[in-house]
């Protein structure tokens, strides 16, 4: 059976940087068959980073094998020395008619077969070098990258001793130069599944190095990559443009993606001006969309906005079908220069043209989206209305997306009234495109009030999209208001079934089974909306409080614990937590909680006032006075604070200081008895005229 030829692949699809080609190097044996194989996606040679692969099969024949011919199935038989009437002792053994009990003549027969020869071993020791290439293979594809690469090693090593063994033999070498390629390659790409980058650079010099192997040009973009990855940016654009230099006129789809992976390499290295050039280059040579992407970022890290704005056009009438698309070669996607990781992640290889028609309208979507804020500084509208002009006629449907996003925005500034206005006019298009401007209608008019209008958008929205989570929220949201909670419970429940991870949805469940006194159903909700969005305050604050209102102190203060950690500076959950501290028996900690909340917020009448009576208690009395004095501040009309302030100071001594108190009080509430009361008491201690404040005393209580 003929085994799968050698295939020399490109680095990871993950990785940030472009590939080119896969190439086949296969060595075949004499008889036609081959022997040893590698899977076409675990071999790659010439590669630049990418999100899609080129491949071209090189076929290389391997040293040629004798099969035997001097096995027992064709062994002559022996004759006799005698005439032609003797019986030989090989004939008879052979045929079966001597008695040999002892087998005597089967072991004289063995012992004349004649051993293989030099040029039969060596095909054997290459069938076990492309075995262990196999199984390196197989095993890197089954993740396990150390048993891959002990594998590599020992093909590595038989390699080296199959040349000594040919070259002591004086066997053909006019193949060795295959087969040292295909096994180097395969044990630099192990090094790479281990991420050892030192070795793998190693491999990969060594067989750049000899330089009459057909592919060994390519493999300066193989340790380019590896540079690009060790962010040894310098060393990696030195590769490249060696690899540029060895490329040949007609492949200028290759001569392309290594312009632009230089680009790349000088933009992370910070030159823009020169990852500017080597954009322009590749456009120059073949425009497509991404590296025409990469270029309007430069143009935008410069503040070149003219140039951005030039980018941009020339992006927007790039033809989807270039140059470096045709039947016999895929888009090459690298890393682009700006989103996130996960953004990167939703690029696609490009097999075909429509999914290639689908990468086309990422990077437009993402050009258009960088551009229009930047365009105007004092107007960022108006950058949003010359992006769609330029979309309108040749992308008419990210025009459309453009125009949605240009509305959020508008929500976010909180200008309902020019948000509704650009909502309504998308209302009367179709499709998806109606179902999302519905959806943020039902929203706006659900914060101006108006639960009726919000109500019929979102059955807008959900008579053309059933499955739309945000229009089923709004639609909760307005059973929520009308105090219809078993309906809003359902509206949040089947938006949760169509999206499993919805916030808002979980949120407001947790909400409505609070309001029908379900308080378990209600914690559960919120510890979901907890491990989604962990450390979410909200989440955190319900689950506290849920458990306070339930009594269940315990697991309150756990949870008031973990959102204090998470907003240290909320005076009122300090508050709250000094309080189930207090009524826990754990004065000193709660004295601390409200400490804190008075240092974050000392204002709080109920927090003064319950931090002074703990010091009165405790019969410190020295520290209640400052914050009896603050309450007194606080709250001037309340006279019941400045007489705190005089009895603590009586009780520390300060009886003068306390008749000054009583004093002050008195002329601001003249009529009040308890201040009355406590003068009077206090200028008989002092041994002062006290009938006055005493005959006013029982005047005002005779009144009464």
């Amino acid at each position: 059976m003929m085994s799968q030829g050698i295939t020399l692949t490109n680095v990871p699809d993950d990785e940030k940087y472009d590939s080119t080609y896969d190439f086949d190097s296969t060595c075949v044996t004499r008889g036609g068959s081959r022997p040893g194989s590698v899977h076409p996606s675990m071999s790659r040679v010439g590669s630049i980073p990418s999100r899609g692969q080129n491949s071209v099969l090189l076929m290389d024949r391997r040293p040629m094998t004798m099969q035997s011919s001097m096995g027992l199935s064709n062994m002559r038989p022996w004759t006799s020395v005698g005439g032609s009437d003797a019986v030989s002792v090989a004939t008879m053994s052979m045929s079966g008619n001597t008695f040999d009990p002892l087998n005597a003549t089967s072991s004289h027969i063995n012992s004349v077969v004649r051993e293989k020869s030099p040029r039969e071993i060596a095909g054997e020791q290459e069938l076990q070098i492309n075995k262990h290439i196999d199984e390196t293979v197989l095993l890197k594809s089954n993740s396990k990258k150390i048993e891959a690469l002990d594998k590599a090693k020992e093909a590595g090593k038989k390699e080296q001793l199959l040349r000594k063994y040919k070259k002591a033999h004086s066997l053909p070498r006019d193949n060795d130069l295959a087969l040292t390629f295909a096994t180097w390659f395969n044990l630099a790409r192990a090094y790479e599944a281990n991420d050892m980058m030192d070795e793998a650079i190693e491999s990969y010099n060594f067989l750049a190095n000899q330089r009459k192997h057909p592919l060994s040009r390519r493999l300066r973009i193989n340790m380019g990559n590896l540079y690009y990855a060790k962010l040894d940016y310098s060393s990696a654009i030195r590769q490249y443009k060696i690899a540029l230099d060895q490329t040949e006129k007609d492949e200028r789809s290759v001569a392309h993606k290594i312009r632009r992976n230089i680009g790349n390499a000088y933009f992370k290295s910070g030159y823009i001006r020169d990852a500017v050039k080597s954009y322009e280059d590749a456009m120059s040579c073949a425009p497509d969309f991404q590296t025409g992407f990469n270029l309007l970022v430069c143009h935008l890290a410069l503040g070149d906005l003219d140039s951005t704005k030039a980018d941009f056009v020339r992006i927007v009438e790039t033809p989807f079908k270039s140059e470096l698309f045709d039947q016999d070669s895929n888009i090459f996607l690298s890393d682009t220069l700006c989103g996130t990781q996960s953004e990167m992640d939703g690029v696609k290889k490009c097999n075909n043209l429509d999914s290639y028609t689908k990468d086309a309208d990422y990077f437009l979507l993402n050009a258009a989206r960088l551009v229009a804020p930047s365009i105007d500084v004092n107007d960022w509208s108006a950058g949003y209305d010359w992006v769609r002009s330029v979309l309108q006629d040749r992308h008419e449907s990210l025009a459309v997306q453009i125009e949605l996003e240009q509305s959020t925005r508008w929500l976010k500034r909180k200008d309902f009234k020019t948000a509704s206005k650009m909502l309504r006019a998308l209302e009367k298009k179709l499709g998806e495109t109606k179902a999302i401007a519905c959806t943020n209608l039902s929203f706006i008019s659900f914060l101006d009030g108006d639960v009726d209008a919000a109500a019929e958008y979102a059955e807008a929205a959900l008579d053309i999209d059933q499955y739309n989570a945000s229009a089923l929220v709004n639609r909760g949201n307005c059973h929520f208001i009308n105090k219809e909670y078993e309906s809003a419970k359902e509206c949040y429940l089947e938006a949760m079934g169509v999206q499993g991870d919805c916030a808002q949805a979980i949120f407001n469940l947790g909400l409505t089974n609070g309001m029908l006194k379900l308080p378990e159903e209600a914690v559960r909700s919120f510890e979901k909306i907890h491990r989604i969005t962990p450390n979410n305050p909200s989440a955190l604050y319900q689950i506290a409080d849920i458990h306070d209102v339930s009594d269940n102190d315990e697991d309150a203060i756990k949870w008031f614990s973990v959102l204090t950690a998470r907003v240290p500076t909320d005076a009122t959950i300090l508050a709250r937590l000094g309080y189930l501290f207090s009524q826990n028996d754990s004065e000193s900690q709660g004295l601390h909680y409200r400490m804190e909340s008075f240092r974050h917020w000392p204002v709080d009448l109920g927090v003064i006032v319950s931090i002074g009576t703990w010091f009165v208690t405790k019969k410190m009395f020295e520290k209640s006075i400052f914050f009896f004095q603050q309450a007194a501040l606080i709250d001037p009309t309340e006279i019941k604070w400045g007489l705190m302030v005089a009895n603590a100071q009586r009780r520390i001594g300060e009886h003068q200081l306390g008749f000054k108190v009583y004093e002050n009080l008195l002329e601001k509430f003249p009529e009040s008895i308890e201040c009355l009361q406590s003068i009077s008491s206090c200028a008989k201690y002092l041994k002062k005229p006290y009938w006055k404040y005493e005959e006013k005393l029982e005047r005002l209580q005779s009144v009464e």
